[in-house]
């Protein structure tokens, strides 16, 4: 089974146009996905409660869409994050630099706590520099997992350490592109923290594809990487074959 961990419909700041759920579905039937874990950018850039209504009804449209909830601290954010938790949603995802706001306020405290008390894991933001290290602060007293978006390979040293200091945190694949980078990191922090993601088809699916398809890993962690872990952090029996 190919899961791809992180996709978009919606629209996005500076693109010309938009890309509404159905270019998503049909990309479901292009790329062979089994499943893709998706939200709609209204949720990120205008409202949550919105986005999230608009995620949930994609999922009712296809299920092989899997909601990805977000949750803004700063707009009743625990709310949020019950809702998702009361609609089925798998995930929640939190968006600090987006939506202009520190991990470290007590509002997103209060979130965090909450989300980990629902069981949910959560994917966060973690591209720009320092981020890796608030999420550390964030999370390292709460247990559950923690994904990271949007890691590149300028902060890849700084994420490195984080994996390595709070084991139930994964990181995904979408933006790490150059050479032999999937290779070493399953090397050095294990094929299990890694999540194929594309971001389609708000971004390339074919280059974060194949960047992963075609690393120099075993069959049994690529198994891991374009499917298993995350099938595993959900909770799912299905498996992608070795």
């Amino acid at each position: 089974m190919l899961i791809d961990g992180f996709t978009l419909f919606g629209s996005w700041p500076g693109m010309p146009f938009d890309h509404p759920v159905e270019h998503l579905i049909s990309g479901l039937e292009k790329y062979r996905l089994d499943r893709a874990c998706a939200l709609s950018t209204t949720g990120i850039f205008l409202d949550a409660a919105a986005g999230n209504a608009a995620t949930y009804a994609a999922s009712r449209q296809d299920a092989r869409l899997i909601p990805i909830g977000v949750a803004d601290p700063r707009v009743n954010g625990v709310a949020q994050a019950e809702f998702c938790k009361e609609q089925g949603f798998r995930v929640v995802a939190l968006f600090p630099t987006a939506q202009g706001w520190s991990l470290g306020n007590l509002a997103a405290t209060q979130l965090l706590a909450r989300l980990n008390a629902l069981e949910l894991p959560v994917m966060i933001e973690a591209g720009r520099e320092g981020a890796a290290s608030d999420v550390l602060r964030a999370t390292e007293q709460l247990s559950m997992p923690v994904i990271l978006l949007d890691v590149t390979l300028p902060t890849l040293t700084e994420t490195m350490l984080l994996l390595r200091a709070r084991p139930n945190t994964y990181l995904a694949t979408r933006l790490l592109c150059g050479g032999d980078t999937i290779e070493f990191l399953a090397n050095e922090v294990g094929a299990d923290r890694l999540i194929f993601t594309s971001g389609f088809p708000i971004s390339c699916f074919s280059s974060a594809f194949l960047t992963a398809k075609f690393s120099s890993i075993t069959d049994a962690q690529r198994a891991l990487v374009m499917g298993n872990t995350i099938a595993g952090l959900f909770g799912w029996q299905e498996r992608v074959p070795a």
